[in-house]
């Protein structure tokens, strides 16, 4: 517990400008005395956000509590996301994902709450969030069991359709 508190101080995001296309990532971590402890290289395609495909962004899952840290979180663009994918029923979830269209275009985005065996539990109201390419998913699990669930998100529009999955586990 008391790590995980630390770790929560520490959170932080790192973003950069990148071409489209095929990149190289490294990622170093480095001990107290500039040592490195552990090193990663990543291959990621940066997709081409001009294109005239319909695309959605990497979900953001945001775990909050109160309705004050809600507020705090969908009016943010500096909140930073959770890692892990374990919550409790007192949780609330909220989903940021950037959407993407063709010119001007504004895609349409829905979703849907999946058990583990891939049936609907119910479908879930997407709002606009803090940027206008930002889709904000809000579910409270004090309504479902324990157990395995996935998000369906997806997009539509001029430019073709898009799907993206964001599983988790609520634990009791």
């Amino acid at each position: 517990e008391q790590f995980q508190e630390r770790a929560e101080e520490l959170a932080a995001r790192i973003s950069f400008e990148a071409a489209p296309g095929p990149l190289h990532l490294k990622v170093a971590v480095e001990g107290v005395s500039a040592e490195t402890l552990d090193s990663e290289i990543r291959e990621i395609t940066v997709p081409d956000l001009t294109g005239p495909q319909t695309m959605l962004g990497t979900p953001g899952v945001f775990k909050v509590r109160t309705v004050r840290d809600a507020q705090h979180v969908k009016a943010s663009a500096e909140a930073v996301p959770v890692a892990g994918r374990d919550f409790a029923r007192s949780d609330r979830l909220i989903i940021k994902v950037p959407a993407y269209g063709p010119g001007t275009s504004a895609p349409v985005v829905t979703a849907r709450l999946l058990n583990r065996s891939g049936q609907v539990v119910n479908d879930v109201p997407v709002t606009a969030g803090d940027a206008s390419a930002v889709a904000l998913i809000e579910l409270v699990l004090a309504s479902l069991a324990p157990g395995e669930y996935v998000m369906e998100i997806s997009v539509t529009g001029s430019g073709g359709d898009a799907k993206e999955f964001v599983g988790f586990r609520i634990t009791g």
